[in-house]
């Protein structure tokens, strides 16, 4: 009855392939509407010590703050019902005041007291409630904040590019916290501050016109504190900043903990803290300095406010143009207005707060992404002979040590083996991101069955290559089913059984207690690097790809179990086109052909 379309507290959800668009454009730099910015219009640039940091121009802020206000219109229209109706019904307070006072001053009758007072009782009630229900559509709206952003960060994240994306970005989708608790008190408290304010400011008029010019003055004070709060903004973007740097520098040391525990590293670690956490409060100091501005500037305006009206309503009264209840609930409108954007006042950090979160999470989903995610990609075709046909043609390539690239091109037909011999393990990473379509070629072209990987989307690419890094070996706290079948939809368990086969697996399976329901934890630590490698293995190839793709030689598997997984990945069994970049050059025993970037001819 009071929350029309809100009972399931979350509204229409949003598909994974399309996110809901209110947040979207909300978060999302890109298509919004132009609106001119009120305050100033140079872009707010946040402290950058180790990473990027937000770039927002407060056009963008503002743009962004009036469509999520458009999108979410049915909470906010709910919400301005409910604060419009605890606003005219809140009169009942002053005007009680002012019935009480004019009866005190002609005749004390006990029934009419109790009967003004059971009324105000009542009404009191009646306007408790909806401050209830108001409390609940924002509880609503924070709901669906926290859910569509993690909705639209779940779709986002694999198809972030590569050569942009830092893992430490992901941190700042805990701003989405903040965010939830600026809108309660920055939408709750501004909300019913204005409704309160105009119908305040409207029975101030009705009592007298004099009251309208007092109304204009305090108008004109609310203007006055917003533009003391300027600067606000860039300070708390400057502290944002500076907590992620502190953060990242700790993400670091517990990164490389062992490195760091090993030798005495307690100066390197407390300094680089001691000199992030400088800024950081730098940065605070700052932010309190406007703070103490606005927050002195509003008590100025306090004094001289309570004073003016006291002034002007006594001089009515004394000239009989007002009466003593009406100069009484005057005072009571006044001073519950104050007192309200007093509070609001000094809570204008949650304001900054509020778009600074803001300019995170923009910052967050506006990481560039692969191309061609609305289906505008070429169609690929499918190979009839079993595997994928691979073409590198005219990429320039050079080593560390090398000035001159050299040109590296050749063509692996459907269900070819090969192994390309690489002079450093760098080499081969960087060529095999390439070859996969997860880094784009210096130059030159990959193409799959002759399609170039530039003109095919990241499903089409990931649905015909799969690939095994050997110097990522890490798996996520998950099952080891989980780990191996991703989710990924058309996996049977006849496929994995066969995958767990080719990667010797089987017998490792059988002596933990859980088999395929233990739970790898913190990367998989609980596992050997062997293990771990050859899970990763079984994950590539359990969909039976078109072209399986080894960064590296398996060379932390054990021999004995080398050997004979290299043999079965290369055998005719197995219809897949493959390539193995490795700096061992006996790998050229298991494949049917083989190439030495070290002799591919120089591009002087």
């Amino acid at each position: 009855m009071f929350l029309p379309r809100l009972r399931d507290g979350l509204g229409p959800w949003p598909t994974i392939r399309k996110p809901a668009p209110c947040i979207n454009g909300l978060l999302v730099g890109g298509s919004m509407p132009h609106r001119s910015p009120a305050f100033n219009r140079k872009e707010i640039r946040a402290h950058s010590q180790g990473m990027n940091h937000p770039v927002s121009s407060l056009r963008e802020l503002w743009a962004s703050l009036g469509l999520f206000l458009r999108q979410e219109r049915s909470i906010f229209l709910v919400m301005l019902t409910y604060a419009i109706v605890v606003g005219v019904f809140s009169l009942i307070i002053p005007l009680t005041v002012q019935e009480l006072v004019n009866t005190f001053a002609f005749s004390v009758s006990p029934v009419m007291v109790l009967t003004i007072v059971g009324i105000m009782a009542v009404i009191l009630v009646f306007v408790g409630v909806f401050r209830v229900l108001q409390f609940y559509a924002m509880d609503i709206l924070e709901r669906r904040v926290f859910v569509h952003v993690a909705l639209i960060l779940a779709q986002r994240l694999p198809r972030y590019q590569k050569e942009t994306f830092q893992s430490e970005a992901v941190s700042r989708f805990f701003e989405t916290v903040f965010l939830q608790r600026a809108l309660s008190s920055f939408f709750v408290d501004f909300i019913n501050v204005l409704v309160g304010g105009v119908i305040g400011m409207v029975l101030l008029a009705i009592y007298h016109p004099y009251f309208a010019f007092f109304d204009v003055e305090l108008l004109g004070a609310m203007i006055l504190i917003c533009l003391l709060g300027r600067g606000g903004l860039q300070t708390t973007l400057q502290m944002s900043g500076a907590k992620y740097d502190v953060f990242n520098w700790f993400q670091e040391v517990a990164n490389n903990f062992l490195h760091f525990k090993t030798v005495n590293s307690s100066n390197l670690i407390m300094r680089n803290v001691d000199r992030l956490a400088s800024t950081y409060v730098q940065a605070r100091q700052s932010r309190f300095r406007v703070l103490v501005r606005q927050y002195i500037g509003s008590l100025t305006l306090q004094v001289i406010l309570h004073a003016e009206l006291l002034g002007i309503a006594g001089w009515l009264v004394s000239q009989g143009e007002l009466t003593v209840g009406q100069l009484v609930a005057a005072e009571v409108v006044v001073a519950s207005l104050l007192l309200n954007f007093d509070s609001v006042t000094k809570r204008a950090y949650i304001v900054f707060y509020f778009f600074a979160a803001l300019a995170e999470l923009r910052y967050l989903l506006s990481l560039p992404q692969d191309k061609f995610l609305d289906g505008s990609s070429l169609s690929m075709p499918e190979s009839h002979e079993g595997g994928l046909h691979l073409t590198c043609s005219q990429m320039g390539w050079a080593t560390d040590s090398e000035s001159h690239a050299r040109d590296v091109h050749f063509e692996a037909l459907p269900g070819e083996k090969w192994a390309l011999i690489c002079p450093t393990p760098s080499t081969g990473h960087r060529l095999s991101l390439v070859l996969a379509g997860l880094l784009q070629p210096p130059s030159g072209a990959v193409r799959y069955n002759g399609v170039d990987l530039r003109s095919l989307s990241t499903d089409q690419i990931n649905g015909q290559r799969s690939i095994v890094f050997e110097q990522n070996l890490t798996l996520f706290e998950g099952s080891i089913a989980d780990n191996i079948t991703m989710g990924r939809s058309g996996v049977q368990s006849e496929d994995l059984i066969w995958a767990l086969r080719v990667a010797q697996l089987e017998e490792d399976l059988e002596a933990l207690p859980d088999g395929l329901t233990t739970v790898a934890k913190e990367g998989g630590r609980d596992f050997t690097p062997g293990q771990r490698l050859r899970i990763l293995l079984a994950r590539a190839i359990i969909t039976r790809p078109s072209l399986l793709i080894l960064d590296g030689d398996l060379h932390e598997i054990a021999s004995h179990l080398r050997k004979p997984i290299l043999h079965q990945l290369g055998s005719k069994d197995c219809p897949w086109t493959l390539v193995i970049l490795t700096i061992d050059p006996f790998v050229k025993l298991y494949v049917e052909k083989s190439l030495d970037l070290c002799e591919m001819p120089l591009n002087v």
